[in-house]
């Protein structure tokens, strides 16, 4: 999977379904080899309010390694259901009542949790990226200003779209996937 920033969110035909386009040239994570569209997939996101859209992403198959990766906006965190906003207010938000979140209480202490048990790791692997991204001085000091948002949770706005921006197209994106 590839998390893009720069992207349109366009329903062509169907006002159902929100097309997402990068408006980059977009290069394999694994290789940095061209990507060749192959298809696409349907993809359900909810938002803080509660609002379903349903996403169209597009497949991308590497023409150097042959790893399939799937085009995502920076507004989905993967493997979970709602959006970044979503789950960055979750896990910012410090109340326990139901009423304060678009889900019920049971998804709201499961995702403090997750974040809290990956906390250490995403914070090590900010830590180690900084070191690799040494030579870009304007990225690095945007990984290091990260790096106090997870430990507070707290600050500017938006923190967790830019943490899973990096983890993924970096290659450091913990998943449960086997096959």
């Amino acid at each position: 999977m590839i998390i893009i920033h720069n992207y349109l969110l366009d329903n062509k035909t169907n006002p159902d379904f929100f097309y997402v386009r990068s408006r980059e040239t977009i290069h394999c994570p694994n290789c940095e080899d061209r990507l060749k569209v192959i298809g696409s997939r349907k993809r359900g996101l909810i938002e803080y309010s509660g609002e379903r859209r349903a996403l169209i992403v597009r497949r991308l198959r590497c023409l150097g390694c042959g790893r399939v990766h799937h085009e995502l906006p920076d507004i989905i965190v993967p493997y979970k259901r709602y959006s970044s906003e979503a789950v960055e207010l979750i896990i910012t938000s410090s109340n326990t009542e139901t009423e304060d979140y678009s889900c019920e209480l049971s998804t709201a202490v499961r995702l403090k949790l997750w974040f809290f048990l990956l906390r250490d790791y995403f914070k090590n692997a900010l830590i180690s990226l900084t070191f690799l991204y040494d030579y870009d001085i304007e990225l690095r000091d945007e990984i290091n200003s990260l790096i106090p948002c997870i430990d507070s949770r707290s600050g500017v706005t938006g923190w967790l779209k830019k943490l899973v921006r990096f983890l993924v197209n970096s290659g450091r994106w913990l998943h449960t996937r086997s096959a």
